[in-house]
């Protein structure tokens, strides 16, 4: 009865293993598969998207203040390119800067003393405000890459304190 037991156990054990192996190897085919098929895509179609931020608080008896901020996002790509994945490059921006701690913290314009209104405007600009913006710089620019005289563009987005602020400037780029 051991010895059946231990057979049973040996042999559910070998198709573990056996099971196991197949759905690595499916695994493999599948990732090599695809792969396989981006790098047969051509390296000119390939979109670079970088963003650096910088941000600074003040310290005071036990509190912190958001000071300033500032976001560059550059992106680099074909003409081509750029036109084509608009909606994706959108996207990826707007997602990005949605998740940032700082969205709450961008003006919506520069406020002027109003002494007729007893209460305070809200300042801040709101999420829809934000993405419509970073939409419109970002298509406003890849419009202009489609003017160049070159393959490849270079699009530089500041999106700094105050919204009023904010563009995105196209730079043709050699090679």
């Amino acid at each position: 009865m051991i010895t059946n037991l231990t057979n049973m156990l040996v042999l559910l054990t070998g198709l573990s293993i056996l099971t196991i192996s197949i759905f690595s190897i499916i695994g493999i085919t599948e990732s090599y598969s695809q792969t396989v098929e981006t790098k047969s895509q051509s390296v000119s179609n390939t979109i670079h998207i970088t963003k650096d931020a910088s941000n600074s608080y003040a310290l005071s008896s036990g509190s912190s203040q958001i000071g300033s901020f500032d976001t560059t996002y550059t992106i680099v790509g074909s003409v081509t390119s750029l036109k084509e994945s608009n909606n994706l490059i959108t996207s990826t921006i707007t997602k990005d800067y949605d998740s940032s701690p700082i969205i709450g913290y961008v003006i919506a314009h520069k406020s002027k003393s109003d002494s007729k209104s007893a209460t305070l405007a809200n300042p801040f600009a709101d999420k829809s405000t934000i993405n419509e913006k970073i939409k419109s710089e970002i298509q406003t620019s890849i419009n202009s890459s489609q003017k160049l005289k070159t393959t490849k563009a270079e699009i530089k987005c500041n999106f700094g304190m105050e919204i009023s602020d904010w563009k995105c400037s196209t730079h043709g780029l050699l090679g």
